[in-house]
């Protein structure tokens, strides 16, 4: 079923000490009020790159409880990802810890632009999350032959990330999040 492209939206999150569970939570409410304005089906981007801290309780409150929303509403009509950008080797371990914990993970690009997952992922899927990144929008015949794998388990996996919010599909294709985000800013400056 095709899904609609996303509304997006770029967050910056204003803060270079992101600690303490008060301080995630007003984050976290912030970035929910934007998410609610844009609408059924968003992309939420949000930049990591000013934050100079994070810790694990601001961890939890900002990027695991937004993952958890995300894949908590999980109907037809609604479809709300979040990708995180500027993600440097120090904000790794307490956001990675803080999704682990739920049993969560997401999408993240470092500083200079390399995608990575974060959180709970076992390592076929870490596999076939990136050949969709590096392929940008991939279909499941496609994929399978490509990595070696099984027709059905690649696709009960790529599914398993759709439902995670970790790849949007759009009718027999397989989207990362980045080239969604690409699509929507070249769509927005034609």
């Amino acid at each position: 079923m095709p899904s609609a492209m996303p509304e997006i939206a770029v967050a910056s999150l204003y803060q270079r000490y992101l600690v303490t569970r008060h301080t995630g939570r007003a984050v976290r409410l912030s970035v929910e009020g934007l998410v609610a304005e844009l609408g059924a089906t968003s992309l939420t981007v949000l930049d990591f790159g000013d934050v100079a801290v994070i810790d694990f309780s601001c961890a939890d409150e900002v990027v695991a409880k937004l993952v958890l929303r995300a894949v908590d509403e999980e109907t037809e009509s609604s479809e709300c990802f979040f990708l995180f950008r500027g993600v440097a080797q120090h904000h790794v371990d307490p956001m990675d810890s803080a999704l682990r914990r739920r049993g969560l993970a997401a999408a993240a690009q470092g500083p200079k632009g390399e995608p990575f997952l974060i959180g709970d992922v076992e390592p076929a899927a870490s596999r076939l999350w990136l050949a969709v990144c590096q392929a940008g929008a991939a279909r499941l015949d496609d994929l399978a032959p490509e990595l070696g794998m099984d027709e059905g388990d690649c696709g009960r996996i790529l599914d398993r990330m759709c439902a995670r919010r970790l790849l949007r599909r759009d009718g027999q294709a397989y989207h990362s999040l980045f080239y969604t985000f690409a699509e929507a800013e070249r769509a927005g400056n034609e």
